[in-house]
């Protein structure tokens, strides 16, 4: 679909997140269990950490992490760890086993006609086909690139703008008059066009965890405007030929930090409206973790910001276990995984919302975990003394397997959370896990999303987890 569907695309999977449910039909979820999610900050006289209450003293957690790892054969001149440390606020962690998300015709009908209006039609699309419209618009809309680029003096792209026109045409050939009328939800891989109000917007739902599949990544939910709506948004904004939203950490290509959010709505109001939306694919539970405000951004083809407007909140929505919170951060920039010669799908359960004055602009999510499936049972975690002792066995280990282009590595960033991992049998299982992460600020973004090394340490056993092989024994991984 060109470079402007490909913008579109990165900025989509840039941002998909994820939330979870079950059940058929209106049922609800509820995605948190025995407590609240959350840390706290303080401590106690004696130095020890109150953040996350009796947990913490009981298992003499510091106030901070200051230690230095032997670097064995790895070829590092330093591990060490310097930085906060992030506890539940809860008495307790538990191995947790689960199932993968997994969605039968009925849960699919209920979130595609919870979101889309059923009376005004709704419209299924396989395999990205398009319309004869759809094609007749994209290329009025690329010849009108072609004639803007030309008219600031830019004839370089001539040559890709006839491209994709003459591809267009040559589609257009085979493609239907309209998309045919939803039939069924049969299809797991399939796209849902209707009215959400008075706009056309596309529910789009993609499962990875089928029979014939060789990954196990749960499920893959997006709700967006139609193409034809989006291009509506870029009259007036000479130069633009593509234009979408983030939340305004996201927007790199421009500093956001002064401009003022012109939204009539305040944060309260966009989380709101967030459950709402989500109460009507039959989701409750969720819990808000982050809010900051939104960014409209006009860009051309080569990612010339043309215009911006800040106005509406993104709202990310996630779930706990047990009161504790998931392991979270992408991995993406992690030094030692990209050498790899494959692609972790991360697992995790929570969804984006943007939101602005006149409602929900769209939504990207993941449903990883099955809520229904959880079975807990009890685990001792050892003393933080003891786990650090353990953990100096196993860290340069790790590296010497992983090798990494850094000459040391400082991690700067500790949290106790749930790993989702695969126990000897193969059963997929969440476990407490200490995550030590060195993140740095890359392009401006926030340091959680830029982490360069991390080390998981099992909390039950002291064992340095090993990322790919778990990867791999939970068909997370994909070889290229």
């Amino acid at each position: 679909m060109g470079k402007r569907a490909t913008r579109i695309a990165a900025c989509v999977l840039a941002g998909v997140m994820a939330m979870q449910m079950t059940g058929c039909g209106n049922k609800k979820v509820d995605y948190t269990l025995d407590g609240e999610s959350g840390s706290a900050s303080g401590y106690s006289d004696d130095g020890s950490n109150d953040a996350g209450g009796s947990l913490a003293k009981s298992l003499g957690i510091p106030e901070k992490c200051d230690e230095t790892f032997d670097v064995g054969n790895s070829g590092l001149s330093e591990i060490s760890c310097s930085g906060s440390i992030d506890i539940p606020d809860t008495d307790s962690m538990k191995r947790v086993y689960y199932s993968t998300m997994k969605l039968d015709a009925a849960q699919i009908q209920s979130i595609v006609e919870g979101l889309l209006d059923k009376s005004q039609g709704i419209y299924i699309r396989k395999d990205g086909v398009q319309t004869k419209d759809e094609l007749k618009s994209m290329i009025e809309s690329t010849e009108k690139f072609k004639k803007e680029a030309q008219g600031q003096g830019d004839d370089s792209s001539d040559a890709w703008y006839d491209t994709q026109i003459e591809t267009y045409k040559k589609q257009m050939a085979d493609a239907p008059d309209s998309l045919p009328l939803l039939e069924n939800y049969d299809d797991p891989y399939s796209s849902y066009t209707g009215k959400y109000g008075d706009k056309e917007y596309t529910v789009s739902i993609s499962q990875y965890g089928g029979e014939d599949d060789n990954t196990d990544a749960g499920v893959y939910i997006s709700f967006y405007k139609s193409e034809s709506e989006e291009n509506k948004l870029l009259d007036g904004v000479s130069g633009a030929t593509y234009t979408y939203v983030t939340g305004i950490s996201n927007a790199t290509d421009i500093d956001l930090t002064n401009v003022t959010n012109e939204s009539k709505l305040t944060e309260n109001d966009a989380i709101s409206q967030a459950m709402n939306f989500l109460s009507k694919m039959g989701i409750d539970g969720m819990e808000s973790t982050k809010t900051e405000p939104l960014a409209r951004i006009w860009s051309d083809d080569n990612g010339e910001v043309k215009q911006t407007k800040v106005s509406g909140y993104s709202v990310t929505l996630s779930r706990s276990i047990y009161g504790a919170k998931e392991r979270e951060g992408e991995l993406y920039n992690v030094d030692n995984l990209q050498t790899q010669n494959g692609y972790m799908f991360e697992p995790g359960d929570s969804v984006t919302l943007n939101i602005d004055d006149d409602g929900v602009v769209d939504m990207f999510s993941q449903l990883y975990t099955d809520p229904s499936s959880l079975q807990a049972e009890d685990v001792e975690l050892m003393s933080w003394n003891d786990m650090i002792a353990k953990a100096n066995e196993g860290i340069a280990t790790y590296y010497e397997k992983y090798q990494t282009r850094y000459g040391k590595v400082q991690f700067n960033n500790v949290a106790l959370r749930y790993m989702a991992t695969a126990d000897d049998d193969g059963k997929l299982c969440y476990i407490p896990a200490w995550i030590f992460t060195q993140s740095e600020e890359l392009r401006g973004q926030d340091t959680v999303g830029e982490i360069s090394q991390i080390i998981c340490i099992n909390a039950i056993d002291g064992s340095c987890i090993d990322i790919v092989d778990n990867a791999k024994k939970m068909k997370l991984w994909e070889t290229y």
